[in-house]
């Protein structure tokens, strides 16, 4: 078993102690290539940490970096035990896991225990004799009849959640894509896996763990005897877990309503949720340029889960997944943010990038520092501190994938190769092309979004905003997010025209765009230090 590195972060306490926590998810893939294959790798992201500690992170999301053919950006795993050799090797791993605990940053890793690929050893022993051991690690049927309910994620490009096998002579079941079998939750020797793989990943030295799909992983998969009792399995694995390591930190990924999400920090199951509850609601306030519907959100989330125990996003790696709102709140969302209907994916999503997707840039930066302004701990993905693109003309998941733009020399910096098949086209060019947007530029522009970005996980930082005790108060104008704590307020305009705010007295301006100290300017912004009654 690997041993633990003797490096540690200042604070070793567990998820989200230190002041302004922060993640930043990180596909290395796509930050930065250091042997010019045009593949990004662990020694790129060493190379450039003290980049991702100027952002004020606290926690680095690595998302898969396991062996995989990549055809579903790395979650299609082949080995959950080793490092992609185009990655790297689990020296350079323990080297970056050192590097971050020397900038006081912890690391979580994705954990895909929802699903292996179809070239895990896992699922090559299963299909040679489907009723044995290794059999019963995945879920079987003599039919493909679906259960009530029970439908493929990827609607459009997958047609069914099961899918025959030769050799096994018998279907398969996939909630995702075909070559994603689902793993069966239920067998004690399942569990006793996941419990080994997470447990090798400590000894490696990572500090928690994601886990993709976290319900899916224990909801039933269309056949008898395949649902779980999910409080009882992620007590276990938490009690597992922590005799290993008593701080490890989980955070569960979950596309689900508040009451549902509640279950998995019962107990300290898991220490936070990746809540999209907020971010479907932030986007139909958008689009409205109205507030309330992130009020109303926000009154939900408290009711059922702590501010301390939500991961807020406004783009995560994949679409913008709306499947929250109703249809009708939905095609609002559409309407305002998706006219080219090559934006829509699956029918429920945006599949533009964040700052494509708000221009004007204005409304980004009112974006950027409304993230950092909610209740809970923002989460940001590479990339989106500078503001990157988007390619509509690479299919699927991908056209806002895009690789790190660090300077204007050719590929942005990511690689010295002649040429990658990670980089987008319109990375090139276009008001979003490495030339006009990339790290170097933005480091000498007091006024870009990346100064915008750093500044703001500072003030986070500073006024405490991540503690508990905000409100929701009453600002006078229907389009301006007032949220307040103590003697911090904060004044988010939604909207493209001037708000006026009903404020009284002079609190300190620590940080705004566009505020006089009585109207906000299209969507403008401010963070105050005043009085508690500072809204009348």
């Amino acid at each position: 078993m690997p041993q633990t590195h003797e490096h540690t972060p200042d604070n070793p306490a567990g998820w989200a102690t230190d002041p302004g926590a922060l993640v930043y998810g990180l596909d290395l893939s796509r930050f930065a290539d250091s042997d010019g294959d045009g593949f990004g790798d662990l020694r790129g992201a060493i190379e450039h940490l003290d980049h991702v500690a100027s952002l004020g992170v606290t926690w680095i999301w690595l998302l898969p970096f396991y062996p995989s053919a990549r055809r579903d950006n790395g979650y299609d795993v082949d080995d959950h035990l080793a490092v992609d050799p185009r990655f790297g090797d689990l020296d350079d791993l323990r080297e970056l896991i050192a590097r971050a605990h020397d900038h006081g940053i912890r690391i979580l890793i994705d954990a895909v225990p929802h699903h292996t690929s179809d070239r895990h050893p896992w699922f090559l022993a299963a299909r040679e004799d489907t009723d044995g051991r290794a059999g019963k690690f995945f879920v079987w049927s003599d039919d493909d009849s679906t259960e009530p309910g029970d439908h493929p994620m990827f609607p459009g490009e997958e047609e069914s959640v099961w899918t025959f096998d030769e050799r096994a002579g018998r279907y398969y079941h996939h909630q995702f894509y075909s070559f994603q079998p689902d793993i069966n939750a239920t067998d004690p020797d399942v569990f006793e896996e996941i419990v080994q793989l997470l447990t090798y990943w400590l000894g490696v030295g990572v500090d928690g763990f994601r886990i993709d799909a976290a319900l899916l992983l224990v909801q039933g998969k269309g056949r008898p005897d395949t649902d779980v009792d999910d409080d009882v399995f992620f007590d276990r694995l938490r009690a597992r877990l922590r005799e290993i390591r008593p701080d490890v930190a989980l955070i569960a990924e979950a596309d689900e309503a508040p009451e549902l999400m509640a279950k998995l920090i019962e107990n300290d199951r898991f220490d936070a949720v990746i809540d999209f509850s907020l971010n479907n609601a932030t986007f139909l306030a958008l689009a409205r340029e109205q507030a309330q519907p992130i009020v109303e959100a926000l009154a939900r989330l408290d009711a059922n889960i702590p501010p301390e125990s939500r991961l807020n996003l406004m783009r995560n790696a994949d679409e913008l997944d709306l499947s929250q709102l109703s249809d009708d709140e939905r095609q609002e969302v559409f309407d305002r943010f998706a006219t080219d209907p090559r934006a829509i994916i699956y029918g429920r999503g945006i599949r533009r990038g964040w700052a494509p997707m708000l221009q004007p840039q204005q409304r980004v930066r009112m974006t950027l520092s409304l993230l950092h302004a909610l209740p809970g701990v923002p989460l940001l993905q590479a990339g989106q501190e500078v503001g990157v693109g988007d390619d509509l003309s690479v299919e699927g998941r991908g056209a806002s994938r895009t690789t790190m733009q660090w300077d204007d020399t050719e590929w942005g910096g990511f690689t010295s190769a002649a040429e990658s098949p990670l980089t987008l086209r319109t990375q090139v060019d276009g008001p979003f092309g490495f030339p006009a947007v990339n790290v170097r530029a933005q480091e000498a522009d007091p006024g870009s979004l990346l100064a915008l970005a750093r500044e703001l996980a500072r003030v986070r930082r500073d006024t405490h905003a991540d503690a508990g005790g905000w409100t929701v108060v009453d600002s006078g104008d229907p389009a301006v997010l007032a949220l307040q704590r103590d003697g911090l307020l904060t004044l988010h305009n939604l909207a493209d025209r001037d708000a006026t705010v009903n404020v009284h007295g002079h609190g300190e301006v620590v940080l705004a765009d566009g505020w006089d100290g009585r109207v906000l300017a299209p969507y403008g912004f401010a963070w105050l230090v005043s009085p508690r009654d500072l809204l009348r």
